[in-house]
């Protein structure tokens, strides 16, 4: 018996066959039609092939959606301009899963962006009982934090006029294409605050774990505090983003949250990537490799995050209730006249 047939009966009691997952894809790129038990069958696809049946789709996906030029959109961050740069940064997360790109936001965007997430309305998230409904929205209390995690509201992350410049950014766009393989979705647009907890809190994926968002997607993640080994580092294990890159043993755990013991004992600790890294850094990672961000010491991080998905099959997109129109926005409003596709999660 093959390792991936054996991981895949172990996780998923061999419920899925490969011709499943692909008539299911199928379906949903014909259709565009979410159907009740697509997350699943996305999951068990996953952890029966240990990625493979994933990667063999998203090609399928390449081939019918193909590609957009992007020369109409803003160079807003200024990437790719050192020669080789892009595909310093491609082949780095085709190996490895993530890249720390050189450019960095200007501490003026990184200050700007602080004070105004500082007032925005935000959920909480807590493994403790709150006083409060999860889904109450209060404004973040620096001082006396009463969770270990405040998500932003997502419409107010999309009222900020300098995170849609910063969505739309060309540089963004192009190499997101590039690594999916066609026209990039905007899936996810979320920015949140994390404080200090006794232990690391599973709800707030303080303990290692994989992604199953989409069937390929990229993530960009703008540092907005220092981040340090006491202010909540990131922590990623290299090449795990491969099919077969995560041990069968994990796998066989399901989707699971993983503590370092557990992880370590098939992909040691000197593996692991953690990301010191100051105010305004970019990363870009394939969050389908085990990661997790440290719990935090004192004080407080907050990171601001995009998800570029190749297609949104497996559930309900992320921004399904966002009110597009609400911007008076000419460049915004220009980008999704010219380039539909981008916007498909924020129009249905």
């Amino acid at each position: 018996m093959s390792v991936i047939r054996q991981i895949g009966d172990r996780a998923t009691g061999g419920r899925i066959t490969k011709n499943n997952f692909r008539n299911r894809l199928n379906r949903y790129s014909s259709t565009g039609e979410v159907v009740k038990g697509d997350g699943e069958i996305l999951t068990d696809a996953f952890l029966k092939s240990a990625g493979l049946w994933l990667t063999q789709g998203s090609q399928d996906v390449a081939k019918r959606n193909g590609r957009s030029d992007f020369a109409d959109a803003q160079d807003f961050l200024g990437l790719w301009h050192e020669p080789g740069s892009m595909k310093g940064t491609l082949d780095q997360l085709n190996t490895d899963g993530y890249a720390i790109l050189d450019t960095k936001i200007s501490p003026e965007i990184v200050a700007d962006l602080a004070s105004y997430f500082a007032s925005a309305p935000c959920t909480l998230t807590s493994d403790q009982e709150l006083n409060m409904a999860l889904e109450d929205r209060v404004v973040v209390d620096m001082e006396n934090p009463i969770a270990v995690k405040y998500s932003v509201d997502t419409n107010a992350v999309l009222l900020n006029a300098t995170v849609r410049k910063m969505l739309l950014d060309r540089g963004l766009l192009q190499v997101a294409q590039e690594y999916l393989g066609s026209t990039p979705i905007v899936d996810i647009v979320t920015a949140w605050y994390s404080f200090p907890s006794a232990n690391p809190s599973h709800e707030a994926a303080q303990l290692f774990h994989f992604d199953l968002d989409r069937v390929r997607w990229l993530k960009a993640f703008f540092l907005l505090t220092d981040q340090t080994i006491e202010t909540g580092a990131h922590v990623y294990i290299p090449g795990t983003q491969r099919d077969g890159g995560i041990s069968p043993d994990l796998l066989a755990k399901g989707y699971a949250r993983l503590e370092d013991h557990e992880v370590a004992a098939h992909h040691p600790e000197s593996q692991w990537k953690t990301m010191v890294a100051p105010a305004g850094t970019i990363l870009l990672e394939d969050t389908r490799g085990l990661h997790k961000g440290i719990s935090l010491k004192r004080d407080h991080r907050l990171m601001l995050q995009f998800e570029y998905a190749q297609t949104l099959f497996g559930a309900e997109p992320f921004l399904a209730t966002v009110p597009l129109d609400n911007y008076q926005d000419e460049y915004w409003n220009a980008m999704k006249e010219s380039h539909p596709a981008v916007f498909a999660a924020l129009s249905r």
